[in-house]
């Protein structure tokens, strides 16, 4: 069976389950905890997937790095994957409820890169502006790149507004060489 599709299954199962319980939004902020922990911890991702590690072991290091710091339903649901073992699916499974609570919630996730580093105070501003040219909230990650020189990109669900200065430039040097 094909893995995206079972992680859908999953990321759906998760979501209906925190609708029940009028906490998907708590599910929601646990699974960034959970990714964000296993992406700094790849050894821990790495005994999830190995099957030499036994089901009982999985479920005590899970409980050990997140209890209490996630709620019971995160905490619960994590234990029913590693049961059914798909726990080395656990992070893309994570990531699909991500997207399924987006879409439930019509949450549009955006990128921004600028030259320079952009302060908090900058940032809030401009993920307002987003939030309000799109009409609904957006969830913005941020980073620079020096080699556009000044300006801004910004990608919204795989479209792109180029507004930097090297893609000006660029613009420029090829009507000159026509």
């Amino acid at each position: 069976m094909d893995g995206g599709l079972i992680a859908r299954r999953y990321a759906t199962v998760l979501y209906e389950y925190g609708a029940e319980k009028g906490k998907t939004a708590e599910i929601y902020d646990d699974v960034n905890i959970v990714r964000g922990a296993l992406s700094e911890n790849p050894r821990a991702k790495e005994l999830l997937g190995s099957p030499l590690t036994k089901g009982a072991e999985k479920k005590a290091l899970l409980s050990a790095v997140f209890g209490g710091r996630v709620s019971q339903e995160t905490s619960d649901f994590m234990s029913f994957v590693v049961d059914k073992e798909r726990e080395e699916m656990l992070d893309e499974i994570l990531r699909v409820y991500q997207v399924v609570y987006k879409e439930h919630n019509g949450i549009k996730t955006a990128e921004v890169t600028t030259a320079k580093e952009l302060t908090a105070e900058k940032q809030s501003a401009l993920t307002a502006q987003l939030s309000a040219k799109l009409g609904t909230q957006v969830e913005v990650s941020y980073k620079s790149d020096a080699s556009l020189i000044g300006g801004v990109i910004i990608r919204v669900d795989g479209k792109q507004l180029d507004l930097s200065v090297a893609r000006q430039l660029s613009d420029i040097e090829k009507e000159l060489t026509v």
